[in-house]
Parts: structure tokens; C-alpha cells; sequence
């Protein structure tokens, strides 16, 4: 694996490279780990020298999502929870939600918002899929406008479920939109079982599978939550790892509320295990039916439309998806966006993927028999060389294990 080697060491290199520090951790079907490595630094500071370690804490923000679907297939496998229920029958707070279909002005006044009521319903699968219509404010326009109608000063990273309270922006099931519909569910997971999304999680997520540093709540745990990597922030473009400087994590913690869709820190070694158990048919976790609903794709077609019109450049790039036309390339199960069509040296088709906020990355491809996830802490999000790094890792990765009479055959495992 000496090309994964390099290709680490070169984009954490503190003279050459584009990052201070990223983990790197792959697993086989067999559940053997068959690569791992962290390089480059701890802290985003060109002063500090201390070296990146594979069990640092990281915000994974919306690798989240992945855990809390597994959560909510396990009350579907469990006849708690039904896919195509209507979940506003066990989430009071959602009873008089609304859509908002624009901002107008109105007549020599401000913007005033024009809503209507929801027609059908808002399911569970819709909510896992992105097709509820929970779009994120952070990057709605029209959202913003209406909160600011409102004087509402909860957005998206406030820490709670405050930053969530706000209209639909399209009618359940009829486009895609990426937002909160895995923070309702982790809502949703805590009114049907009477506990917390961490003591669901703990309880029936990482102790089955000896995960001992993922927690909503790191202050709370410091004896068996290690120290974090220092996020970085990208100040420009094209001077490498000279234009990163220290920065934050955006999102308000300690943490109010439980968010399924953003809230949990995690270790390379804790998650992969996670990754592992999925890719090996579920056990501890979920039956093997289960886990083949999991990665099933489950957009309609004026959905995945949507999707593909929606995805920013990068995830296009890591999905394989030509352009904002290409609806014919990816669509989205519950676990993640699933990618329809081989990509030659890379991923097959099924492979089931998503991202996090501060640039990192997992795929599952079980047809290959391959998980992996990148570990990084770097904003703003969607970071161009980023992308160029998994994509690397993941071409190399693909390419040591087809070896080099394996072309046209899956990965030798």
C-alpha cells in the first residue's frame, strides 16, 4: 500500500502539501482493516509539529446521517417504525408545518412570506432521502429571508433542534433538497423508544459493534473520547497548506439537542467499525434484508432529477455524476447517495457514500467488498483539493487490489 503512503504524505506535506492533516482507514468484507495510516499535523497551526494520530476525535457533521438511518432501520426492522407512515402523527411538533412557496412583497411593506398546507404525507422515508422538503437554511435564500421576517436568530449550527423549526420549502416527495429530514428522524427515534438519540445510539449502535469514542456529547466523556484535530480553515486557493489557518467548528456546542443529521465526533477506528458491520451484511446491527434497504435507491424520478440539479461540483465529481443534467448516475437511499453506474478504476455500481461539512468522506461498495472514509477537519466545506485526495486514495486503492491482471474483475479480497 506504499501508493496510499504517498499520496497521504504528499498532501500533508508542510512545504508541498494542500492539507495540515488527514486519516485515511479501509476495511475488506471479511472485516479486516487493510489500510490505515494518519499523516500531516494535529493542529492547522504551521507552528505546532505535533503529528496527526489515527484515533483523533473528529466532528463528522453529516456522516451523522449514516448512523441515525441505521437507528431508524433498526425500528422498521423491528415493526417500531414504518418507512411510509406519516411521522406528524408521532412528532407533535410537525402537525402544523407549512410550505413556504416564496417570499413576496407585499403592498409597501417588507417580504411576507406565502404558505400553503402540506398535501399527503411527510414519511420516513422521505425524511431519510432528503424528499420531505427539510432544506437547510444555511443555504436556503428563501429560508433566510423568511427567518429574517420572522427576527428568528436560530439557523442551522445553532446546536438544537431551534435551528430545524421552520417551513417546508417544497411539498413531500415531489423534489430533493439537502437539509434536516435525519435530524426529524433522530426526533423521531427518540419519541417511539422514550430515550436520547445518544442512549438509542450507545445502547444499540456502538457497543454492539466496541465503538467507545463516538458521542454527541465529547464533554462528557473525556476519558474515552480522545483529544481532537484542530480544524483548519482555508483562507485561499493555490498556496497548499501555507493558506490554512486554525478555525472552529462551526456548530453550537455543547450541544442542546441530539442532531442525527450533524451532531456526532467520532474516531477513524470507532467508524469504520460502523462501515465494516454494514459492508459484512449487518451483523450485530440489522439483518441482511435490512442493510440491502439501507442501500437501496429510493427517489422517485423528478427527485433524482432534482438531486443531480442540486449536487455541487465536488460531490459530483466523487459520485461520477457528468454535470447537473446527469440524472441517469446517482440517487439516494437511506444511507446515502448511491452511485447507478460502474466508475472505471473506482467504485461499482450500488456503492452507497456521503460526506461531511469539514471535508470528509465514506463509501461502502459491497459489490467490491470495500468501506473506507477519509478523516479531515478543514472549512469551508466542498474543498477542491480535498476531493482530488479522495479521489486518489480511492483510484489507488482500487487499483493495489485488482492488481495488475485484475483489470476487469472486482478488487482481490
Amino acid at each position: 500500500m506504499e501508493a496510499l503512503d504517498r499520496i497521504l504524505d504528499g498532501f500533508t506535506s508542510p512545504t508541498t502539501g494542500s492539507l495540515h492533516g488527514a486519516a485515511f482507514i479501509a476495511v475488506n468484507k471479511h472485516g479486516e482493516i487493510i489500510y490505515q495510516k494518519a499523516a500531516g499535523r494535529a493542529s492547522a497551526s504551521i507552528d505546532n509539529v505535533e503529528p496527526l494520530e489515527l484515533n483523533s476525535s473528529y466532528w463528522i457533521a453529516s456522516m451523522t446521517k449514516l448512523v441515525t438511518a441505521v437507528a431508524a432501520v433498526q425500528l422498521v426492522e423491528r415493526g417500531i417504525l414504518s418507512l411510509d407512515e406519516e411521522v406528524r402523527d408521532k412528532i407533535p411538533e410537525l402537525r402544523h408545518l407549512q410550505v413556504l412557496q416564496s417570499m413576496e412583497q407585499g403592498p409597501g411593506g417588507p417580504l411576507e412570506p406565502k404558505l400553503q398546507p402540506v398535501k399527503g404525507k411527510i414519511t420516513l422515508r422521505h425524511m431519510l432521502t432528503h424528499a420531505a422538503g427539510f432544506v437547510y437554511d444555511s443555504s436556503s435564500p428563501v429560508l433566510q429571508e423568511w427567518s429574517r421576517f420572522r427576527g428568528r436568530t436560530a439557523h442551522t449550527f445553532t446546536g438544537s433542534m431551534d435551528g430545524y423549526r421552520h417551513p417546508l420549502v417544497f411539498q413531500p416527495g415531489t423534489s430533493w433538497g439537502y437539509g434536516a429530514g435525519l435530524d426529524w428522524a433522530g426526533q423521531l427515534i427518540e419519541y417511539v423508544t422514550s430515550a436520547t438519540l445518544e442512549e438509542y445510539m450507545q445502547a444499540n449502535i456502538w457497543s454492539k459493534i466496541g465503538a467507545s469514542s463516538t458521542t454527541f456529547h465529547p464533554e462528557l466523556h473525556a476519558h474515552t473520547v480522545p483529544p481532537q484535530m484542530e480544524m483548519g480553515r482555508r483562507m485561499s486557493v493555490g498556496q497548499g497548506a501555507k493558506s490554512i489557518k486554525p478555525g472552529r467548528v462551526i456548530l453550537g456546542y455543547p450541544l442542546k439537542d441530539d442532531l442525527g443529521g450533524i451532531g456526532l465526533f467520532s474516531t477513524p477506528r470507532d467508524f469504520v467499525k460502523l462501515l465494516s458491520a454494514l459492508l459484512q451484511g449487518g451483523g450485530p446491527l440489522l439483518r441482511s434484508e435490512s442493510v440491502d434497504l439501507l442501500f437501496r435507491p429510493q427517489l422517485s424520478d423528478v427527485s433524482r432529477v432534482a438531486m443531480a440539479k442540486l449536487l455541487g461540483k465536488q460531490m459530483r465529481r466523487v459520485l461520477g455524476v457528468a454535470d447537473g443534467d446527469d440524472f441517469e448516475q446517482a440517487d439516494h437511499s437511506p444511507a446515502g447517495a448511491v452511485t447507478l453506474k460502474d466508475i472505471p478504476g473506482r467504485r461499482r455500481r450500488g456503492t452507497a457514500s456521503w460526506s461531511g461539512l469539514p471535508n470528509l468522506h465514506w463509501w461502502i461498495d459491497r459489490e467490491a467488498g470495500i468501506a473506507a472514509a477519509l478523516f479531515t477537519q478543514i472549512m469551508p466545506p466542498a474543498d477542491a483539493a480535498v476531493t482530488d485526495l479522495v479521489l486518489k486514495l480511492e483510484e489507488a486503492l482500487y487499483d493495489v487490489l485488482n492488481g495488475p491482471s485484475q483489470s476487469h474483475a472486482g478488487p482481490k479480497l
